[in-house]
């Protein structure tokens, strides 16, 4: 071979190289419109996703602004475990092992107000009625929770809504749905009494009393009342001025968007009691 034809040979191995490794390195395809973010997700061994974030309004909303990335996990990997709740009853997914992370850069500028909805779609795992698939979130590197807020048929999607970003995963959840209301319940009146200082006295007045009146609807099992209830809370929210409830998230990092949160835990709560009927 000529020393000519083997520098061809070379480069061209290079590129090749280069472009394998650029692909495994950026798996994920993103398109922005609006205050919408599409990502096209394909990962190693025909794992693949469609991931939609949809905010109610944003700032400095880019492709280089929103920081998705993906990966494959192993599902015996204890750090991963170990941000379950209860690993017994919350199962990773071999046929969808697969982690996604949102994290904008903190020198970005990006903000958004309010919620921020994160739809998933995998051809991975099915949808059958009475499926335990659940769609979970944490912050980066702490412990998954439950955020689904519906789920639909055929293969696997569902919806949760947020007000901060976070690592995401779907699970199979065997806990009893009660014990899931139970805990989506103590999580969302522990995170109210948590934002308590950030939100107007009279407007924290108002969303304890319908919480105490959630809770008493649970423990005396009207479940579809209490569902009301909880949709009677995130309307007190969603109403509120925002001078009463920050309802901002920004990338560096500085505020609490209270009203994002609340909301976002109330979704998740009406999801589960709704299960119970």
């Amino acid at each position: 071979m000529s020393a000519f034809k083997a520098l061809a040979l070379s480069v061209a191995v290079l590129f090749m190289s280069l472009g394998s490794i650029a692909s495994k390195a950026n798996p994920v395809e993103l398109t922005v419109q609006g205050n919408k973010v599409e990502a096209v997700i394909n990962l190693t061994g025909n794992v693949s996703a469609d991931l939609t974030l949809t905010f109610e309004n944003s700032v400095g909303l880019t492709a280089d602004n929103i920081g998705i990335t993906a990966e494959l996990i192993d599902i015996t990997d204890i750090d991963i475990l170990n941000r379950l709740s209860d690993v017994t009853n919350i199962n990773l997914q071999a046929a969808f092992p697969m982690l996604i992370t949102i994290e904008p850069p903190s020198n970005k500028g990006f903000a958004f107000s309010g919620l921020a909805t994160v739809d998933i779609h995998t051809h991975n795992l099915d949808y059958l009625p009475g499926t335990p698939l659940r769609f979970f979130k944490a912050p980066l590197n702490g412990q998954f929770e439950d955020i689904t807020a519906t789920m639909g048929s055929g293969s696997y999607r569902a919806r949760g809504t947020t007000g901060k970003f976070s690592q995401f995963l779907i699970v199979a959840d065997l806990r009893p749905v009660l014990t899931v209301v139970n805990t989506k319940y103590n999580r969302l009146s522990n995170s109210l009494a948590t934002f308590s200082t950030q939100i107007d006295p009279v407007l924290y007045s108002q969303l304890s009393s319908k919480l105490s009146e959630v809770q008493q609807l649970i423990t005396q099992q009207n479940y579809t009342l209490a569902s009301n209830k909880v949709d009677e809370f995130s309307r007190i929210i969603e109403q509120a001025d925002p001078a009463d409830i920050p309802n901002v998230w920004r990338s560096s990092r500085d505020i609490d968007n209270v009203a994002g949160e609340l909301i976002a835990y109330a979704n998740t709560l009406r999801f589960s009691l709704r299960l119970v009927n």
